[in-house]
């Protein structure tokens, strides 16, 4: 077998697959590795899984992979990922190091034009769906004021259709939809509040559904709550309810279906807007309570349930002042 030095992958695969096959070696999707003196078999796991296929021929290494990018000919982003894999088992003293080979990529980068910068990374973009999204969703969130309807299909984008148990997958859930968030609270300034408001809403309805369907563990979740919280106060910040109004609110969504920590969420605009507002939730509470009495309400809602709901929420909202305090 030849000595694989990290500069002739460069050169083989090129700047952008040599970054490309680096990270899928440092993620562990170089497998079933099988070698023999002239040649070396593997799958590499990305987004699809891939065979590939190298050979030591006069010094030369040469490479061939199932993947569109390689067409069986061409050494590619995988080629790389299994040649670091060989690297790293055969001169384990040599073993890749990350800000070498970074430094590596950007010395090369630098010496090209600007228009053969952008070619390298509309390539990459193309060939990186994650990135692309991503990408997208910034220049859209900067450039235009979104719909609900638009914001709704980027949140749905990133939510998940059936039960996950994989770490690797549930890495990715909680990755992708804490970049989605990050992304929507940086241009939440570009939206209307309203537009924002009813987005929030649908991203906690849809996190807490596919909540039920990952096999999580520790506060993987607790982060991007945290963000939606925040998100949702923006809004009603821009807003500028007064208290009533805020109270009112609230409780219609605490009634309606769970899907916020309505005592907390009470607590925090508590903080905000001082004892009005904890007096405005009381007096709403009331009224609710006392409304469920009367000739309107009979046909239109389940009397026993509103009343189950607003006591359960008066309940967590006293629990959460009393631990505050």
């Amino acid at each position: 077998m030849i000595e694989i030095e990290e500069s002739m992958l460069v050169r083989l695969a090129g700047v952008r697959a040599f970054g490309q096959g680096l990270h899928c070696f440092e993620e562990g999707g170089v497998r079933d590795v099988a070698t023999t003196k002239t040649a070396t078999n593997a799958l590499v796991q990305d987004a699809c899984q891939h065979t590939v296929r190298l050979r030591y021929t006069h010094r030369m290494l040469e490479g061939e992979c199932t993947c569109d990018v390689s067409d069986g000919i061409e050494f590619c982003q995988h080629c790389v990922a299994v040649a670091l894999h060989l690297q790293a088992q055969h001169a384990p003293t040599k073993r890749i190091d990350t800000r070498l080979a970074l430094r590596q990529i950007r010395r090369n980068l630098s010496t090209l034009s600007h228009e053969e910068l952008l070619d390298e990374f509309i390539e990459t973009i193309r060939q990186d769906q994650s990135l692309r999204d991503d990408l997208l969703q910034k220049a859209r969130l900067s450039s235009e004021a979104l719909s609900y309807s638009e914001l709704k299909k980027m949140i749905d984008a990133v939510g998940v259709d059936d039960y996950l148990y994989e770490p690797r997958e549930i890495r990715g859930y909680f990755q992708g939809l804490e970049s989605m968030l990050v992304r929507l609270r940086e241009f939440a300034d570009n939206l209307d509040p309203l537009v924002l408001l009813r987005s929030v809403e649908h991203a906690i309805r849809r996190f807490n559904a596919d909540l039920e369907l990952i096999d999580y563990a520790e506060d993987s979740p607790e982060l991007n709550m945290d963000i939606l919280i925040d998100l949702h106060r923006a809004a009603i910040g821009r807003l500028n309810w007064p208290p009533s109004e805020l109270a009112s609110y609230l409780v219609d969504r605490g009634i309606a279906e769970n899907w916020h920590p309505f005592g907390s969420m009470a607590l925090l605009y508590r903080e905000d807007l001082g004892g009005a507002f904890h007096e405005a939730v009381d007096a709403e509470m009331q009224a609710r309570l006392a409304g469920l009495t009367e000739p309107s309400a009979v046909g239109i809602i389940d009397p026993k349930r509103t009343r189950r709901r607003l006591s359960d929420l008066q309940t967590h909202l006293d629990q959460t002042i009393v631990s505050d305090d």
